[in-house]
């Protein structure tokens, strides 16, 4: 697991700090293709060419389902080079209930990967969140 750093634990002393998310990098289509694998993708009503965003958080809960772990479907602060959207575990404020022991949190990214036919370099690291109202300084930089 990647370590957090200090200043983004959420501790007594530092009760806000930014919001991050402990998650696993994708692209977009992959989520929506799981989607349409399993008849779970939805179109705009205005627009029904388009693929609605509720098929991306429908395929989540069928994910979440499968893998036996809540998983939450997210923007991060971008732009990022390796992802558009992130598949969180956890975050630095839900991390003391929901981390895993290392061999139950492996589990699970690898069914992930599996079951998204992700690569296995695909590897969950901290991500800002994009509608956290954070916004980075120049102390922020060297993470």
């Amino acid at each position: 697991m990647a370590q957090l750093p200090d200043q983004y634990r959420v501790t007594a002393d530092n009760s806000d700090p930014p919001l991050v998310h402990f998650a696993i990098p994708l692209d977009a289509d992959v989520l929506y293709e799981y989607a349409d694998k399993h008849n779970l993708t939805q179109y705009l009503p205005r627009v029904p060419s388009v693929v609605s965003p509720t098929s991306a958080f429908k395929a989540t809960k069928l994910l979440s389902q499968v893998v036996e772990y809540e998983l939450d479907f997210r923007w991060p602060f971008g732009p990022t080079a390796d992802c558009g959207i992130i598949l969180g575990l956890y975050t630095n404020f839900s991390m003391e209930e929901k981390m895993l022991i290392d061999e139950d949190q492996e589990d699970v990214i690898q069914m992930v990967q599996e079951e998204l036919g992700l690569d296995k370099s695909m590897r969950p690291k901290w991500y800002f969140d994009a509608l956290d109202p954070w916004e980075p300084d120049d102390s922020d930089e060297d993470q």
